[in-house]
């Protein structure tokens, strides 16, 4: 069962959220978005974004509605054509990158991905094997291996033969990281994970992300709302607002409340998490500024 501040999946233990792990001591930039530019016909919905992700650190998207994180990732993961500038795995355009090769180097999981009925937490984590299988599509011991460990890594084995539609959501949610991780790509987006999910689940989540980052040297780039788990969990922030980025954090630090208040237009304060210190942000009731 989950406790608060400690986690294990399968046999890999998973670090509190209150004690940050170090990073990797080397780490290689794998993703670079340089100058992108992109939206939908003729609108501008991101505009001249740039950000480099590292192997074995975790980025956070974060913004108000409407500020483009989901775009962005759109673009990232060739599922929009940009307008301009370009996204780089390890020095290579990804979009002069052949559909399969791509797929075995970078997975997204969008916002509430739709399951048919009746799939199984088993069938759905093996579809991530599809990029690694020839034409006649195969399934070989390696599929049934990778599947497996994923599995085992999430802690979704006990449930491997139930339909999806009869989980919860955060087991649903381990279950498509499950086949992000059976995909054995290097890159993992995922467009807010943790939207309706209950506290609970959105940590049991931000937890996992983390040790598979850490654990398993993926680049991990993820769309949140909640700033002050972004700012516990991701190694980097990156703050949008109307297409472009306003602020950074590193390491949980690097935002001020005047910062915060630019970006989302509501005065916070900030008090020092009870454990680590780290700065928290709170919204200052009755401080809106009524429309004249």
């Amino acid at each position: 069962m989950f406790a608060f501040g400690k986690r294990r999946f399968g046999n890999d233990a998973v670090a509190p959220m209150a004690q940050r792990p170090p990073a990797p001591e080397v780490a290689c930039i794998s993703l670079a978005v340089d100058a992108l530019t992109a939206g939908y016909g003729t609108r501008l919905v991101v505009d001249d974004i740039s950000f480099r992700a590292a192997t074995g650190r975790m980025t956070a998207l974060i913004g108000p509605n409407g500020s483009g994180k989901s775009t962005l990732l759109s673009a990232m993961a060739r599922l929009l054509k940009p307008f301009g500038g370009a996204v780089r795995l390890d020095g290579r355009s990804i979009h002069h990158m052949p559909t399969k090769a791509l797929a075995r180097e970078l997975g997204i999981l969008p916002q509430s991905p739709l399951v048919p009925e009746g799939l199984t937490a088993y069938d759905l984590v093996s579809r991530g094997r599809y990029p690694h299988q020839g034409v006649l599509k195969h399934w070989s011991a390696a599929d049934e291996a990778a599947v497996e460990a994923a599995m085992r890594l999430t802690g979704t084995l006990d449930f491997a033969r139930q339909p999806m539609d009869t989980l919860s959501g955060g087991q649903r949610q381990r279950c498509w990281i499950a086949m992000a991780m059976a995909q054995e790509t290097r890159v993992i987006l995922l467009d807010e994970p943790t939207t309706f999910l209950d506290l609970r689940y959105q940590v049991e989540v931000l937890e996992l992300l983390r040790h598979v980052t850490r654990a398993h040297a993926r680049t991990v780039v993820v769309v949140l709302h909640d700033l002050n788990l972004a700012l516990a969990y991701a190694d980097t922030v990156i703050c949008l607002k109307e297409g472009r980025i306003r602020a950074v954090a590193e390491g949980g630090v690097g935002l001020t409340p005047e910062g915060v208040e630019d970006i989302f237009g509501l005065p916070v304060a900030t008090v020092p998490h009870p454990q680590t210190g780290q700065p928290l942000f709170v919204p200052l009731a009755g401080r809106r500024k009524e429309a004249p």
